[in-house]
């Protein structure tokens, strides 16, 4: 089975290593070309958290291109670009995507799924999310920072058989999998816990775990959850019996040492998913008149960090 990974990130990696440990001939698409150079050279490194060694790497066997029209042929293609690629990304790999060949999308925030569908036919799109966690190390490697489940679903009434393919493929290579009837649901809960987590995470510079020793940013975060169960409740959109709270101490508990996707971004000086977490929060607030404030001062701020040249960074990590 030839699986085409669209992004060979820190998530992309993750998920091709698993692929690849489970026997399915693993194909990376990625414009970088030092990425792409070191996973034909040496394939996908992982290391484990447990073992405190970034140094200790395991390889499994992958190859990578720089551009998806040189393939011509896949049996399913996960998308793990950032959201703000997804443009792009899904031009490149549109001659791909089929009832043969569905599109996974694992991407963070919301908004991406209307960009695909606009390119795409609707029914050959499984969305998804994923609690796996990596960070990147050099290219082409990976640190292994948890294991999490992986949620697919349907946001239109086509075939479910694709996504217990999916499932069965990645429970089978050691990715916990699970097919949902609430997908939209579970994105919007995940979207309001990492809009808390993620931006707070950046601009206080630490980790998942050193979030929840500070009353200050557990105050932030409590307050960024609220108003997001508040813009969810104007967009007519049901969350279900779900306790967020809880949610977001589990997630900083269980990924403690991982530096979350904008942190990274923001040590790299690169630009980051806000606009798909806060970003279209603070957009769906003032379509519906609700008050976001917080939302609004973390969007700024990130922004504001997003804009400025030459971001120091943390000289003692490999990200």
């Amino acid at each position: 089975m030839k699986i085409v990974i669209i992004g060979a990130g820190a998530l992309g990696r993750l998920f091709g290593a698993y692929l690849s440990q489970g026997g399915k001939e693993v194909l990376f698409i990625e414009p970088d070309q030092e990425v792409v150079a070191a996973i034909n050279d040496k394939g996908i490194g992982v290391a484990s958290r447990e073992s405190q060694d970034a140094q200790l790497l395991q390889y499994y066997p992958a190859h990578a291109v720089a551009d998806g029209r040189e393939i011509s042929q896949g049996d399913l293609l996960f998308l793990t670009v950032k959201s703000y690629h997804t443009h792009d990304a899904i031009q490149h790999i549109s001659h791909l995507i089929g009832p043969d060949c569905p599109l996974v999308t694992l991407q963070n925030g919301l908004g991406h799924l209307d960009i695909i569908e606009k390119i795409c036919d609707p029914n050959d799109i499984i969305s998804g999310f994923t609690a796996m966690a990596g960070t990147a190390l050099g290219p082409g490697e990976v640190m292994n920072d948890g294991i999490g489940t992986t949620y697919l679903g349907q946001t239109h009434q086509n075939s479910t058989e694709p996504i217990e393919k999916t499932c069965t493929m990645l429970n089978e290579s050691g990715i916990p999998a699970k097919h949902v009837t609430d997908i939209i649901s579970r994105k919007w809960n995940r979207v309001l816990v990492h809009a808390a987590i993620n931006p707070v995470s950046a601009l206080l510079r630490c980790r998942n775990s050193q979030l929840l020793e500070n009353m200050h940013s557990l105050s932030l975060m409590k307050r960024l959850l609220d108003e997001g169960r508040d813009i969810a409740e104007a967009k007519g959109i049901d969350l279900g019996d779900v306790d967020h709270y809880e949610i977001l101490f589990t997630a900083c508990r269980d990924k403690a040492e991982h530096l979350s996707p904008m942190l990274q971004d923001i040590i790299n000086g690169r630009k980051t998913e806000v606009d798909a977490l806060n970003g279209i929060l603070v957009h769906y607030a003032r379509q519906t008149g609700v008050a976001a404030e917080s939302h609004i001062t973390i969007y700024e701020l990130l922004k504001s960090l997003e804009s400025k040249e030459n971001i120091p960074t943390i000289q003692d990590e490999r990200f």
